[in-house]
Formats: C-alpha cells, structure tokens, sequence
C-alpha cells in the first residue's frame, strides 16, 4: 500500500456508461434531456448504452425488429412461470422477473452460445482465408449438437429468421454473420438428409452479430424485449385469473414408495432421549 498521501485513492466504482450529478443524467457523454429525450427511440438508446455510441438508422430499425420479433411468443416457459408467480400474490416486477431468469441454454437463451460459435467461425475463414461455406461445413460435420436451428412449435420451420434476413438486406446490416448461420443450415441439410430450418435463436444470433455487438450481448436482446410481453402475461393473469394455479393432480405421477409404517424399534432409535 503506497503511503504518498498526495495519491488519489482509486474509487470503489467506476463506470463510462452513464453519469448522475444535481443538474441531470448524463448517458455515454450525452445529456438525457437536452440531447437524447424526443430525439431518438428506445432502440437507438439500447445501442448507445451497448456500444458506447449512436447506430446509423439502419441499425436502429433492425434493433426495433427484433424488439418486436421477440415481444412475445404465447405461452411458454417464460410465461407460464411468472403467472405461476403472480397468481401467488408476489409484486408484479417480482412475478415477471421470474419469467426472465428461464431464458437460459434450452429455452431462449441458445443464441448466446451460437453468437459466439459464428463470431469464430467468421474470424476463422477471414485468418485461415477460407470461404464461409467450407469453414461452415468443417464445423457442422465435426459437432454433434448445434444450436439455432430446428423448433418444436415450428416443425415446418421457424417463420421469422427469413423475415428478418430480409429486413437486415433492407436496412443494409446483412453481413457474413448470416451469411456463416445461412451456410451452416446447408451443410446441416446435408448432413441429416433433410432441412433443419434455422430458428429464432439462429436468427438473432446473426442479426446480433452483423450489428456488431459482441457475443455476451446476445440474450440481452431476448430479455429486454420479451419483458414486455411477461408484463403483460403478469397482468393478465392478476386481472382475469382466480388467483391460484395448480398442476392438477391428474397431470401427476408418483412413483415413489406405496405407503409403509415405522416399527417401534425404528421410533425408538429416532426419538431424542
């Protein structure tokens, strides 16, 4: 420990997203009332708290689409479990932060670990100067398990990575991250002899990418927006449902011992002196 008493002691935190003072808030060196409220959407914010500075209008509409996209699927995980949560009386902020905490490997959370995998995957053809379709095909013949593509709920195929690859032409932010899923739902083909579409983590995976955010971003823009959606699910169920939600005992199985009776040499040896 340095014992110059003319040398700053570093502070406990530290931050350059966003600053607080008496005369106002200040966001990654713009003024929140003077500079950003009335004058840029709720995406464009997300962008400027994620990168540190403000999109071109082509990445601000494609962070809206995706905003959308996700807002809400109907009942799910992330639904069900929050009005479990609120149909038990808790806060509604507490209900629906239940339903974020399911967004995890299986269930809306998947695009997080394909970010990453496409983000190598794309630095690999550009070092190893490989074309993205054969850096596409060597990892999916040589993976078993890949995330982003197939949906139970869309067995013909998820309808909205298309959609929003055209947006993303449309916006001018489509790049070699979908162009890599794109590749890789080929080989993928290919390899299972039948189509195994690209689903919705697939697809956020390489919108996320080719707007530029890093790979640990990626189930940001599944929270933010889906939050909406189990507010809404939060409220409903407090408004228009009985107040308490059961697995009925039909949908129950117990598989566990039949019913038995201690000895009394057992309630003998478990009683406390």
């Amino acid at each position: 420990m340095s014992n110059n008493k003319n040398e700053v002691k570093r502070k406990y935190w530290k931050t350059k997203i966003a600053k607080a003072t008496h005369e106002g808030i200040m966001v990654r060196g713009y003024d929140v009332l003077e500079d950003l409220i009335g004058k840029i959407d709720f995406a464009s914010m997300v962008y400027l708290l994620f990168q540190g500075e403000l999109p071109t209008p082509g990445q601000a509409k494609m962070i809206n689409a995706l905003f959308v996209v996700f807002a809400d699927h109907g009942i799910s995980p992330s639904t069900t479990v929050p009005r479990f949560l609120q149909a038990a009386g808790v806060p509604i902020q507490v209900a629906a932060a239940g339903g974020v905490m399911m967004f995890g490997d299986i269930h809306g959370g998947a695009g997080e670990g394909l970010c990453k995998t496409l983000q190598e995957l794309v630095q690999k053809a550009k070092d190893d100067g490989k074309k993205i379709d054969e850096v596409a095909t060597e990892y999916v013949m040589t993976h078993k398990r890949i995330d982003g593509f197939g949906h139970p709920q869309h067995p013909q195929g998820d309808p909205r990575p298309p959609v929003l690859f055209e947006l993303a032409k449309k916006y001018g932010v489509y790049g070699e991250h979908i162009e890599m899923v794109l590749a890789m739902e080929k080989a993928l083909e290919k390899r299972a002899g039948r189509k195994i579409a690209i689903n919705i983590d697939g697809g956020l995976s390489a919108c996320v990418c080719d707007l530029g955010f890093d790979w640990r971003y990626a189930r940001a823009f599944v929270c933010i927006p889906r939050l909406a959606g189990i507010f809404a699910h939060c409220y409903e169920e407090w408004t228009e449902e009985p107040g308490w939600r059961q697995i009925t005992l039909d949908q129950i199985e117990y598989y566990g011992h039949e019913r038995r009776s201690l000895s009394e040499d057992d309630v003998k040896g478990l009683l406390a002196e």
